[in-house]
């Protein structure tokens, strides 16, 4: 399994509690974290970084810049960012609809930090 010493992670959720949370426990296994509430500032995050980001996990229900837009927009931009989506909606449905946006995975809220953590590193082991 890769390292996750210093690889950039950006956070895109809209509950503050939540996104500081989920942060700091991605700090906790090393990860460079860096945090938006709002998809448009989410996507100025992902293009004025000076350093690659490796992956963007975001909610789908954000204001500004909507979750699904956001995935299609990094993708396009990005092609070789792993793209989590996240959502309290659960379901086949909504995986589907994350999926073809162009996500790598959907993980449904709420999740147990330490099965997130395992599957975040297995995304980002992915070629």
């Amino acid at each position: 399994m890769a390292s996750s010493a210093g690889t950039s992670i950006l956070i895109v959720e809209d509950e503050a509690e939540l996104r500081n949370l989920f942060a700091l426990i991605l700090e906790m296994e090393g990860f460079t974290v860096l945090q938006a509430a709002d998809g448009q500032k989410g996507l100025e995050i992902l293009t004025a970084h000076p350093g690659p980001i490796r992956m963007v996990i975001t909610d789908l229900n954000l204001p500004k810049v909507g979750g699904m837009d956001l995935i299609n927009q990094a993708r396009a931009l990005y092609p070789g960012v792993k793209i989590v989506g996240t959502s309290g909606m659960a379901g086949d449905k909504v995986r589907e609809m994350v999926m073809r946006a162009g996500a790598d995975d959907f993980i449904p809220k709420p999740f147990q930090a330490q099965d997130a953590i395992r599957k975040l590193k297995a995304i980002l082991d992915q070629p």
